[in-house]
């Protein structure tokens, strides 16, 4: 299920709110130990992310001997600062690009679930939020910790929250319709982006050369999809150290043609050279300009768990920052009643060990950017 960025209120008594975290999205599949599947977490392209998380599946253990039957969990893995909190995106950078768990000291990393989808053979995507929210505490009842955690949830009123996510420099929040089914592969009003900081995905379309002393390149020039085409953005050089350029640049050299893959091709300052549209930046920004380029782009870290063809410019919203007071209009409609659903849906993600389709085909379109 995706979320939709928006100006929202942060007292709507239909919605709770939960800190964006800045991480990579995951579903996190744990059979119990005696039969099932073992753990295995897929990234949102369905792609399995499980050696490269060890430590995640180890700390999910204590959750395992606790089922008769498997689960799946929807969460963020996010890397963890100095003082054990969620940390920023490019912390994550020595994860993400492995094909197995890192040598030497790893970045800690934890797994914050925030959904459930299957409770062994029950299907509860069409559950309401609420009632999802209350059997996925149960399953983790006294088996947190510092690698596996739960979201931190708000009903009704997002103000402080808000305000701490102002002071320690969060994303954003998300708000989510209490009474909300689970959308499989849907974007989705019921879920919204609150950000505080201007960051998407840009697809990465080539790089100029460097000046003087640097090394590697000089910029990565951006772009994103409308209507079939790549469209140029801007181009940042900044946010890179020398182990990153030297490390975008490896990933971008066997990638070269000798033909721009943007609709118009950019004239920058520096000599271009064209790579296939294969990878995808993530990037921060100050605001958009008038003429549809980036203000101030920090480079931030490349993401393996994106959709170069997926990738398009997301819709512009007033700074929430400014969102922050009582809605007007008509009133919130009330959160549905907690009832149970016995419809599977044909689309749900299966957690029985008993499928007919893979894992990865089940999850590939479910997890985007939230």
């Amino acid at each position: 299920m995706l979320a939709t960025l928006a100006e929202h209120p942060l007292d709507d008594p239909a919605f709770v709110y939960e800190p964006k975290y800045d991480g990579i999205r995951a579903l996190i599949e744990i059979g119990p130990p005696s039969s099932g599947p073992p753990t295995s977490i897929w990234s949102r392209l369905g792609n399995e992310k499980t050696s490269q998380f060890p430590d995640v599946v180890r700390a999910l253990d204590d959750v395992r001997r606790g089922l008769r039957a498997p689960v799946i969990l929807d969460g963020e893995i996010v890397a963890l600062d100095e003082r054990g909190e969620p940390g920023g995106f490019q912390q994550l950078q020595g994860r993400i690009h492995l094909a197995s768990g890192p040598a030497g000291t790893p970045q800690s990393v934890a797994f914050i679930a925030f959904d459930i989808l299957r409770d062994g053979d029950v299907d509860l995507v069409d559950l309401p939020l609420t009632a999802r929210r209350a059997r996925l505490e149960k399953r983790l009842a006294k088996r947190t910790g510092p690698l596996v955690r739960l979201s931190e949830v708000t009903p009704g009123n997002g103000h402080a929250m808000f305000e701490r996510a102002k002071q320690q420099g969060w994303e954003g929040l998300i708000g989510k319709r209490a009474d909300s089914c689970y959308r499989v592969g849907r974007r989705s009003p019921d879920w919204v982006k609150l950000k505080l900081v201007m960051a998407q995905e840009f697809v990465i379309g080539g790089w100029t050369e460097p000046r003087g002393a640097r090394s590697g390149f000089g910029a990565l020039l951006l772009g994103v999809y409308d209507h079939g085409s790549l469209e140029y953005v801007g181009h940042t050089g900044t946010g890179f150290d020398a182990k990153t350029l030297r490390s975008v640049a490896a990933r971008m050299k066997p990638l070269q043609t000798p033909d721009s893959p943007f609709r118009v091709r950019p004239r920058p300052n520096e000599r271009a050279h064209w790579i296939r549209p294969e990878l995808v930046a993530e990037v921060k920004f100050t605001e958009w300009t008038a003429d549809g380029k980036l203000r101030h782009p920090t480079y931030l870290g490349l993401r393996d768990d994106v959709e170069p063809t997926k990738v398009r410019r997301e819709p512009d919203v007033p700074s929430q920052r400014s969102a922050a007071r009582v809605r007007g209009g008509s009133a919130p409609r009330a959160a549905a009643p907690l009832k149970a659903s016995g419809r599977r849906s044909p689309d749900a993600v299966s957690a029985s060990g008993r499928r007919k389709r893979s894992p990865k085909s089940d999850l590939h379109g479910e997890l985007q950017p939230l």
